[in-house]
């Protein structure tokens, strides 16, 4: 009689020493944050090196706490852009800015998203196929603090970058990321583009670049091509980028 109670008081606690490890398995499992949840956590604005300066810091937490990517489907439903923008805010209305090669259809069919966020095109305030940049307004992104338009885009045309100035920015090369970006001001074209020493891909266009006071000073609009003997190659180091002052701002938000 003793040996069965022993028995049964043995096999009991065993039982419930596996029910209670499979429990705090369980939940342990449902405690662990998902793969893109830990992601979304490290691509955040304050997980930023310590080995950058104070305003390199600032820049970078800019850059990066603005970044977005735009998707834009065609007339068809066929073909779909990835671009990237950055998201800024001006009298209570929040728009993008991008390149206008972006837009590949009408503002109904393009979507602004930020991890799971999503906001949808109101209208195109401005685009400028010339130039090659757009500005669109769009719904508030959840979750998104956007950029003030006064305290940070440099209006300043005397404090424009200088050849070998340090600059970032964030984007989605071939629709990865958000990655961020360092590079050095390598020169300047003729119709006062900038280029810029760093790496793209496809999906960077419309990325914001700023300088290391965290000013805006353009977004990246291509990479530059080479050709030679053996034909023609992307040289994916040397970014080509409207500047700031060559956007209409006034057209643009006093509509």
């Amino acid at each position: 009689m003793l040996k069965s109670i022993t028995r049964f008081f043995i096999a009991s606690t065993m039982l419930f020493a596996i029910g209670l490890l499979t429990s705090t398995s369980v939940l342990k499992q449902s405690m662990r944050p998902a793969p893109h949840q830990i992601k979304k956590v490290l691509s955040t604005p304050d997980n930023v090196s310590n080995s950058y300066s104070i305003n390199d810091k600032k820049s970078l937490k800019k850059s990066v706490g603005s970044a977005v990517r735009v998707m834009s489907v065609d007339v068809t439903g066929d073909g779909i852009s990835l671009a990237s923008g950055t998201y800024f805010t001006y009298l209570e209305k929040h728009y993008v800015l991008t390149v206008s090669h972006a837009l590949a259809g009408v503002c109904e069919d393009l979507v602004v998203t930020y991890f799971e966020h999503s906001a949808r095109c109101i209208e195109y305030t401005l685009i400028d196929t010339h130039v090659d940049y757009a500005i669109i307004e769009i719904e508030k992104l959840e979750n998104r603090k956007p950029l003030s338009v006064f305290n940070s885009i440099e209006f300043k045309y005397h404090k424009f970058p200088k050849l070998l100035d340090k600059m970032y920015y964030t984007g989605y090369p071939n629709n990865i990321g958000p990655l961020s970006f360092e590079g050095t001001v390598s020169g300047f074209s003729e119709n006062g583009y900038m280029f810029l020493n760093s790496y793209a891909w496809t999906g960077s266009s419309g990325s914001g670049v700023f300088n290391s006071r965290g000013k805006l000073v353009g977004i990246i609009m291509a990479l530059d091509v080479g050709t030679t003997q053996y034909g023609v190659d992307v040289l994916e180091n040397l970014l080509i980028v409207v500047p700031v002052y060559q956007i209409d701002w006034l057209t643009a938000l006093h509509r």
